[in-house]
């Protein structure tokens, strides 16, 4: 298991979370999070900008801003659960790579769908790329061909259901970066697995 103060400690976890932590408390002192122009301002994905404006880096940024505390600690507290877990597992650099490609892939794919359903929304979140991950350890897993840290398909999966319907829950929530997000950390998780590198 990690050691939060051993060689084991999963060091990009901890910075991603403390990243999304950073950013939602700099704009609570300039402004609102729960502010939807004030989002928008500060980097909030809304298709139009991104196809019409080029404003691409939307993508990235909206990755790091929540919609007020409770979202902000939701998502991290998902990402510790699992992040934690998925790094030991593959290491430090391609849960990076599995947070970063995951949330912009599950951006790209809701600006392509809200175009297609003419939904003009400004969204914002890490919640692609933390399904991503879920994703990700779902791919180790199937790679693995069993359970890893503890966690078994069954637990694992109880896990992606009990997210996915609290996501469809909510009708704010951004359930086209949730289920792309998770399936794309999928075939990230099967390309990147490697079970030398988690047996050492």
């Amino acid at each position: 298991m990690n050691n939060f103060f051993g060689e084991k400690r999963p060091y990009v976890t901890i910075a991603l979370a403390a990243a999304n932590l950073l950013v939602f408390l700099v704009l609570e002192v300039l402004g609102s999070t729960e502010d939807v122009g004030f989002m928008f301002a500060h980097g909030a994905l809304f298709g139009e900008s991104v196809l019409t404006d080029g404003e691409y880096y939307r993508l990235f940024t909206s990755m790091f801003l929540h919609y007020g505390a409770a979202h902000l600690m939701n998502n991290l507290l998902m990402l510790y659960v699992i992040g934690d877990r998925l790094e030991y597992v593959i290491g430090h650099g391609k849960l990076l790579i599995i947070y970063i490609l995951g949330g912009v892939f599950a951006n790209i794919f809701t600006v392509g769908l809200y175009e297609m359903l003419e939904i003009h929304a400004v969204s914002a979140g890490a919640s692609g790329a933390v399904f991503a991950l879920m994703g990700g350890m779902l791919g180790c897993m199937a790679r693995a061909r069993s359970g890893l840290m503890g966690i078994g398909w069954q637990r694992m999966l109880l896990l992606v259901g009990l997210s996915v319907y609290s996501g469809f829950s909510s009708p704010q929530t951004n359930n086209a970066a949730h289920l792309s997000g998770l399936l794309f950390g999928f075939l990230l998780g099967v390309l990147l697995y490697s079970s030398k590198k988690y047996r050492r």
